[in-house]
């Protein structure tokens, strides 16, 4: 398992207890780092780590977990990464790959995070669990609550589909509807915390930061040690990028890789500080009220490791992009129709990115590009419902179906 040299917040270089509660900075507020002794790590571990059995956890020893026996896991994990020449041919790219995410334990990226925090609750012996979230995030907490036989709290914003409603309330989760958007949802989550003493799985928890770190790890060895020119991720909070860049830097330290992919952040352009806060080149994003848009998941005005993300970006040379909902919807059917891959609008945020820096000549046509896709269309199937082929309602006759074809040919 992994050994945590440190707790300290990488803004003003304090340091914590270890056995502190996974709260923020007591000097600056900021975002703890949970930082992992990679002098731990035999530089030879690595294929031995492939012939383990597939999974996040089989990255253990990059993970800020001591006990084995605390572990929580659905089996998440080595989800595809899927060459998509079809789609690739569509945003003139030769080598595009997708990270399907879709198909993790509860549906979305959240699974990464959230093994990793509830085996830290388990390992502390926290008894409920509570998290504010935009659905996906809550649907996760809840499933794996409930495996681990943990009480969960988790609150959404009323207007959030109902689908991933459903899923967190079936895993038994009590599940806080809150009239308002995200913002003030996290805010009353916050104060809840502060209250209540319960176990926080929300994004300022660096036990529960590490779990993204595997996006580097996972593509690393998907792509036999090639480095990606590009990865790109839809950004809510900032966490995808931030974590996947800490995974780069520490393969990177143990000498395992070579190089490191630039980085971007894809965000809805109805909620979308950190693209503002990279175009005026400040080193930290200014909260924004989001606006309506398809990409719920994603429609965070305040994210919370926002200056986090930025940084990748710079070290990486990458790029921040806001997508417009009509240029998200493009994406989504093309995931479907091109690459047989169903998500979510927010999670196809990533595709449009994509396609924005190809046709601004930013992407080369031969660079490698690897899009995370992050959460499955069922989560919210309502804009894909509506633009989706007629449905054919006949009688069961033959004659009648090749009527039907003689006047709609395939």
């Amino acid at each position: 398992m992994g050994t945590v040299a440190r707790i300290r917040c990488p803004r003003c270089d304090e340091s914590v207890d270890r056995a502190a509660p996974p709260v923020g900075c007591p000097r600056c507020r900021g975002v703890l780092d949970a930082e992992v002794d990679l002098s731990q790590i035999a530089r030879g571990l690595a294929p031995e780590i492939r012939r383990r059995p597939r999974g996040l956890w089989r990255w253990r020893e990059f993970l800020p977990i001591a006990d084995p026996g605390a572990v929580v896991t659905l089996g998440e994990g080595d989800t595809p990464l899927v060459p998509a020449r079809r789609l690739g041919a569509e945003i003139g790219l030769e080598r595009l790959y997708i990270k399907n995410d879709t198909v993790l334990p509860t549906g979305s990226l959240k699974d990464r995070s959230v093994t990793v925090a509830l085996s830290h609750a388990r390992e502390v012996k926290a008894t409920t669990v509570a998290v504010s979230s935009t659905g996906n995030h809550a649907a996760s907490v809840a499933a794996y609550a409930a495996a681990a036989g943990l009480k969960a709290i988790v609150m959404v914003p009323a207007s959030t589909a109902a689908a991933k409603v459903v899923q967190a309330r079936a895993h038994g989760a009590c599940v806080v509807a809150v009239r308002g958007p995200f913002d003030r949802t996290a805010a009353l989550c916050r104060e809840a915390l502060a209250a209540f003493g319960w176990y926080s799985c929300l994004s300022t928890n660096p036990w529960r930061n590490e779990g993204k770190k595997s996006y580097a790890f996972e593509t690393w060895e998907q792509l036999d040690g090639e480095v990606p020119a590009w990865m790109i991720h839809p950004i809510a909070g900032g966490l995808g990028v931030a974590a996947t860049w800490k995974g780069w830097r520490e393969l990177n330290a143990l000498g395992w890789a070579r190089g490191m992919p630039r980085l971007v952040v894809a965000q809805a352009a109805a909620a979308a500080p950190i693209v503002r806060a990279w175009e005026a080149g400040v080193p930290d994003p200014v909260p924004v009220t989001p606006a309506e848009t398809v990409a719920e998941s994603i429609a965070v005005g305040s994210p919370s490791l926002g200056g986090r993300a930025l940084d990748a970006l710079r070290a990486t040379g990458g790029a921040a992009v806001a997508c417009a909902d009509a240029e998200i919807l493009v994406a989504q059917a093309r995931l479907a129709r091109f690459a047989g891959i169903f998500c979510e609008p927010a999670a196809a945020t990533s595709l449009a990115a994509a396609a924005a820096l190809a046709g601004q000549g930013r992407i080369r046509p031969q660079d490698l590009v690897v899009c995370t896709v992050t959460g499955h269309g069922l989560k919210q199937p309502a804009d894909a419902a509506a633009r989706a082929e007629p449905l054919l309602t006949i009688d069961p006759s033959l004659s009648e179906l090749e009527g039907h074809l003689r006047r709609n040919p395939l």
